[in-house]
């Protein structure tokens, strides 16, 4: 049986076994894959992290739901067009999936100059410490060099009659739970 090989015919018996080992591997190669890195919706979940390299994502989390990870990717290139400005901070944090974001800038609440602060509400399922760290990070990555990070306060929004508490805890801070309406 003839097969195709671009092996002279005094090709030693190691190169047409490398050769053929080769040609198996690139054979069973999906081809689908470089068309769907260039969608990033279609692009399979295993290979995201890969995508979001290609696009310079700052901030990555693996254990992120798929969701919010085609989203991150998906913002990357306007994010990073918009760097360091207001509209590139709303878009890196609404990648996140919060209920809403609030930017304040230190003249619209009689701040120190240059400062601004971060508003996040959040749906019930709250987020872990793990999450407010790179939430911190992709704020730090995206903000406006001489600004500064007054604070970040996530808020905790439900819709249940029940009544849901929230508690955070940070050095030398007293927390206060107030009723409801």
């Amino acid at each position: 049986m003839k097969t195709n090989t671009i092996l002279p015919p005094n090709a030693s018996q190691l190169q047409r076994d490398i050769e053929a080992v080769s040609n198996e591997r690139l054979l069973s190669l999906n081809v689908n894959l470089v068309r769907w890195m260039n969608n990033v919706d279609q692009c399979p979940a295993d290979v995201l992290p890969w995508l979001a390299w290609a696009v310079s994502v700052d901030v990555w989390n693996n254990d992120w739901p798929d969701a919010t990870k085609r989203a991150v990717i998906r913002d990357s290139i306007q994010v990073h067009k918009q760097k360091g400005t207001i509209g590139a901070l709303r878009r890196a944090l609404a990648s996140f999936v919060f209920a809403e974001i609030r930017i304040q800038e230190w003249f619209e609440y009689g701040g120190e100059p240059f400062t601004f602060r971060v508003y996040a509400v959040l749906h019930e399922d709250g987020m872990s410490l793990a999450d407010a760290d790179l939430i911190y990070t992709s704020i730090m990555h995206t903000k406006n060099l001489r600004s500064h990070l007054d604070f970040f306060r996530p808020e905790l929004e439900t819709a249940n009659n029940r009544p849901t508490y929230g508690v955070a805890f940070g050095h030398l801070e007293t927390t206060t739970i107030y009723p409801g309406d």
